[in-house]
């Protein structure tokens, strides 16, 4: 889809190599023994393992999974089902104030995992499935994320880069994806509007994950996702043949700035990934 004289294509090509890195499997923490809290423990404890069993089942790809189907679904639904149990009942616990901002994360990312999961097996439109699908993908990485700082946070331990990073990594990942759709001249304006959606959903994740241990990672985080919201929410009204805040000229700024931003965010991603 071409909107104007400006391109969308911002970042074909950075992420394969660069910002996957991280991605696959949450490798789990461990959990102290000395914890208070005990919704807080079991979350540390178990929240990798129910995030696992649902991408198993979403996102398999070898022999193995694929010849045992019927029990991974099973298993993706325990962990959903355990994962909101979890929600619930950090939600109405007492923590640190210190851990209180994650903790409202982590509910808020496994509610939205939780809604898509639910909408994933109504199997409507295929550009819904196609949503669902990638919000599972994202919000599965956040929620492990959450996990990890959580762990951080019980155990006094120094939060590390490159475990932190899966939740960022994914959303940014599938913003590559939704813009590489906007950007092809066949899809249709039914799903360029799905595409522009996830977007403005995706920014919004992105500015939530501004939270790791690098100040400069999560400024660019925020800036890329301020700008791409300004541009979606234009996108979304030009696509609906209504008249956006922002012209073709601006937009096309924006989307240059979009396109260098992610330079620096993929450039930074790579040098703090290697890093101890």
């Amino acid at each position: 889809m071409s909107s104007g004289s400006y391109s969308l294509r911002w970042a074909s090509g950075l992420l394969a190599g660069v910002l996957l890195a991280g991605l696959g499997f949450l490798p789990g923490v461990a959990a102290s023994a000395a914890t208070p809290e005990s919704p807080l423990k079991s979350i540390v404890k178990n929240a990798d393992t129910y995030v696992n069993n649902l991408r198993g089942y979403f996102f398999c790809e070898t022999k193995t999974c694929k010849a045992k189907r019927s029990s991974e679904k099973t298993a993706a639904a325990v962990g959903m089902k355990d994962l909101k149990a979890e929600a619930k009942s950090i939600e109405s616990s007492t923590v640190a104030s210190s851990q209180k901002p994650t903790v409202h994360k982590f509910v808020l990312d496994v509610t939205s995992l939780e809604n898509a999961y639910q909408a994933y097996d109504k199997k409507s439109s295929a550009e819904s499935i196609a949503q669902n699908t990638g919000l599972i993908y994202y919000e599965s990485a956040n929620v492990g994320s959450d996990a990890y700082l959580l762990s951080c946070g019980v155990n006094s331990a120094k939060v590390s880069y490159a475990p932190w990073s899966v939740g960022a990594v994914a959303v940014l990942y599938a913003m590559q994806l939704d813009t590489e759709t906007l950007d092809a001249k066949t899809s249709s304006a039914a799903v360029d509007i799905y595409a522009s959606d996830n977007l403005e959903a995706e920014a919004t994740a992105l500015r939530a994950d501004a939270n790791g241990p690098s100040a400069k990672f999560n400024g660019l985080l925020v800036t890329f996702s301020k700008i791409q919201l300004e541009v979606s929410s234009s996108e979304i009204l030009i696509l609906q043949n209504k008249k956006a805040p922002l012209s073709n000229a601006k937009l096309s700024v924006l989307t240059a700035q979009l396109g260098s931003t992610f330079k620096e965010i993929a450039d930074l991603q790579n040098t703090l990934a290697k890093q101890a």
